[in-house]
């Protein structure tokens, strides 16, 4: 499983005790590096966090989740990604 190499040993202790083994092993690194990457850019410092909580977001296709996240930009300001830290939660609206 690659995402040890993403996250803590604790995060990855608790991926394993919170998603299924066979769903974790549908995970495509590629692609969830692209959206690794795609979080960097906008200045995410939380990712081990967002990882353990919205692991399913690293499924989402790289050019709808890059104009989700250019959506929250626009409705939350430039510091998104810092209001964002302090309530993980607005990363649901990706999924609607």
């Amino acid at each position: 499983m690659f995402l040890d190499k993403y996250v803590n040993d604790v995060y990855y202790e608790m991926i394993l005790d919170e998603y299924d083994e066979e769903y974790l092993s549908t995970l495509d690194e590629k692609q969830f590096r692209k959206i690794y990457d795609l979080f960097q850019e906008y200045g995410f410092t939380y990712l081990e966090d967002i990882i353990l909580r919205y692991l399913e977001i690293f499924e989402v296709d790289y050019t709808e989740l890059k104009e989700k996240l250019e959506n929250l930009k626009l409705e939350l300001g430039n510091d998104f990604v810092y209001i964002i830290s302090n309530q993980l939660s607005l990363l649901d609206r990706i999924f609607e």
